[in-house]
């Protein structure tokens, strides 16, 4: 299991006599390393999904490449209890890249269904998130999700509870590269490295049958390859901190807006 930290509580919800400024504040500090809860109690669905290598390179940023084998972790998670909005519901594909820092995550494409946890994850971490519909039903043994986002269900996901893991993989707790966020200029974009702090309280292995089909505003099914149900998948419950460090590494352009411009703005 993984390693139990000591953490700044913050009380869930939060007053709502507090003052959004002050709110604000404690969000910042958590992002610049405090170990102050953002996330309590969160259920994640995630699996690895392989990927068109000649499609996913034209979206990275210079000096990324893809990590062998070729795959991004796609997740849909239901947040139950949040340091600076109500529960919601999240999306999202983490693509494995490789960079002269060390290998770690790519987020292309995030979608939640709340407009707070929008603004923040856009403005401070630079996470492409946009709004849709995200159901989540988990009745202790199977859940079922998705995602419909202008009218096209783009996800659908049924994954059942199997095997208790004894030393679960990390879900966030790893290197992520995200570009935009503090410091973005628009079509020119630092990108920021950090690695989220979590704890995960039980994770299992599970069987998911999933669905995505094409939409122009949401194009993920371009970028992943043909894969066969059943898929291997897990099922984790967590609580997440702020990050372990937060440093601009590099920038990007022209090239690589117009190349995510549909995953990230339409």
């Amino acid at each position: 299991m993984a390693k139990e930290e000591k953490s700044v509580e913050v009380p869930f919800p939060l007053k709502e006599k507090e003052h959004s400024a002050w709110k604000q504040f404690k969000v910042m500090l958590a992002i610049a390393g405090l170990k102050i809860k953002l996330w309590e109690d969160t259920t994640f669905v995630l699996m690895d999904v392989p990927l068109h290598p000649d499609k996913t390179k034209k979206i990275l940023p210079l000096l990324m490449c893809l990590d062998k084998p070729y795959r991004a972790t796609l997740f849909i998670v239901r947040y139950a209890r949040t340091a600076f909005t109500e529960a919601y519901n999240e999306a999202a594909l983490l693509v494995h890249v490789r960079t002269p820092l060390g290998k770690g995550v790519y987020c292309p494409w995030m979608i939640v269904n709340d407009d707070t946890a929008m603004i923040y994850g856009r403005e401070l971490l630079g996470y492409p998130k946009k709004m849709a519909e995200i159901p989540f039903a988990d009745d202790g043994k199977k859940i079922k999700t998705g995602l419909t986002r202008r009218g096209i269900e783009v996800i659908s996901i049924e994954a059942e509870r199997l095997q208790k893991e004894l030393n679960p993989e990390p879900v966030l707790e790893k290197k992520t590269f995200n570009f935009g966020g503090m410091g973005q200029a628009f079509m020119c974009h630092p990108i920021w490295m950090f690695k989220p702090r979590e704890r995960i309280h039980e994770s299992y292995s599970a069987k998911a049958v999933m669905n995505i089909n094409h939409s122009d505003y949401d194009p993920i099914k371009d970028l992943i390859a043909e894969y066969k149900n059943p898929l291997d998948a897990r099922i984790v419950k967590t609580d997440i901190f702020g990050a372990k460090m937060m440093l601009p590494v590099g920038i990007t352009g022209l090239r690589v807006f117009a190349d995510t411009f549909n995953l990230r703005f339409r």
